[in-house]
């Protein structure tokens, strides 16, 4: 005869692992229909809208494929744009790189700045606002790009064609690593899960290193006001569109690449950190909803586990809730598989330079992990250092939950 509290044990396994099965079906079929948004955002027909456009880089220190990237904005296909490159001083080697290329290119449509320092603002945000100070003549559009993203040549075409519709507010591509080292394939799998939830008005934000807005949007929501003591452009960007009833529109095939090849564990923690921190600070309710699922993911697993050593020691009858319950990793491997093949498709150029296999998979596994790390670590986070500058976080705007 079972006892009593081996009955109520066994039956609340199940219960839990019959919710998480169904919660990881649930978001295998929210990877089908992202797959299936991808597809409807690449096949959408242009509206032709093709204003002027300013289009603005951040750029401090020697990034990899940093010349690459500066020769590609100068040759994209797009009639009316100029751009502005920003460093932080004269002395930083990205300023040297890109003031040789623009030299040898005499393209009278890029300009070179030297950032003006705000003193509460992250050096991003400086360079961002010093872009800005510029006299806008002609601009209608501003777009935005990181120093270490790749793009094609219709990556501004695409960006700035939905913002013909007015009630846009910004458009949005994401970020996609690409690396063979073991962390840089952790830090792919883990910015990669981000890309879930871009086409989810309740959760997305136009990404800072691929985006694009209406100048009169930018005076609208008085972007200086908003930028003037920010540490995260988007972030903060994305509270005040929301607050003026803006949306955000994601663009798949407009997300950048960026190759990394010397991501190191110790460097991979501090990054994730720092973006999971920035996230608690002026996303709160994105923060939250991966608190929530996470725990959820968490508390099941080890469940399973309970389940599978009580089978493994005692009787086979547990192996039924530890099958259930340890069921979303395999779930979970298939759908990241799955997201692979949608940037793929919305990347035709880059076809064969995402590699997967056992390290790939593995970095898939343990991602859910590093999340709740990062979490955990990001509620006692007050301070965070990016490219050499520190930054605290105790003024950041804390978004609502």
């Amino acid at each position: 005869m079972i006892p009593l509290v081996t009955e109520i044990s066994y039956a609340i396994l199940l219960l839990l692992g019959l919710l998480g099965t169904l919660v990881s079906l649930y978001s295998a079929f929210l990877g089908l229909r992202y797959n299936r948004k991808v597809a409807e955002a690449m096949s959408k027909r242009k509206v032709g809208f093709q204003p002027n456009v300013c289009l603005i880089m951040p750029c401090k220190g020697d990034e990899p494929n940093l010349a690459r990237n500066i020769e590609t904005l100068l040759k994209l296909d797009y009639p009316n744009y100029r751009v502005i490159i920003v460093t932080d001083s004269q002395d930083d080697p990205a300023h040297q790189l890109a003031h040789t290329i623009l030299r040898m290119s005499k393209d009278p449509r890029a300009e070179l700045l030297i950032s003006t320092q705000h003193a509460n603002a992250s050096g991003k945000v400086s360079a961002m606002l010093t872009a800005l100070e510029r006299p806008k003549g002609s601009v209608e559009v501003y777009a935005f790009i990181d120093s270490d993203s790749t793009i094609n040549a219709t990556w501004l075409t695409e960006l700035v064609d939905p913002l013909g519709d007015a009630r846009v507010g910004a458009t949005t591509g994401f970020r996609w690593y690409l690396g063979t080292g073991f962390w840089s394939q952790v830090q792919s799998a883990w910015n990669a899960s981000g890309s879930n939830l871009m086409f989810d008005d309740n959760y997305n934000f136009p990404w800072g290193g691929a985006m694009a807005i209406r100048a009169e949007t930018l005076d609208r929501i008085s972007i200086e006001e908003v930028w003037k003591d920010a540490v995260s452009d988007d972030l903060t960007l994305n509270v005040a569109l929301r607050g003026y009833g803006y949306h955000t529109l994601f663009m798949p095939q407009c997300t950048v690449v960026t190759f990394t090849e010397n991501t190191t564990r110790s460097t991979f923690l501090k990054w994730a950190t720092n973006q999971t921190a920035l996230t608690r600070a002026y996303h709160r309710k994105l923060w939250n909803y991966a608190l929530a699922a996470y725990t959820f993911f968490d508390t099941t697993f080890i469940a399973g586990l309970i389940a599978l050593i009580l089978g493994l020691l005692n009787t086979t009858f547990w192996f039924l809730p530890a099958t259930l319950l340890l069921a979303p990793i395999p779930i979970g491997v298939i759908r990241s598989h799955s997201r692979n093949l949608a940037f793929q498709r919305a990347l035709p150029w880059v076809n064969g330079l995402n590699k997967t296999g056992p390290r790939a998979i593995l970095a898939n596994l343990i991602v859910p992990w590093i999340m709740t790390y990062c979490i955990v670590k990001s509620i006692s986070t007050r301070e965070i250092e990016w490219r050499g500058r520190s930054y605290n976080l105790r003024k950041a705007q804390i978004a609502p939950s």
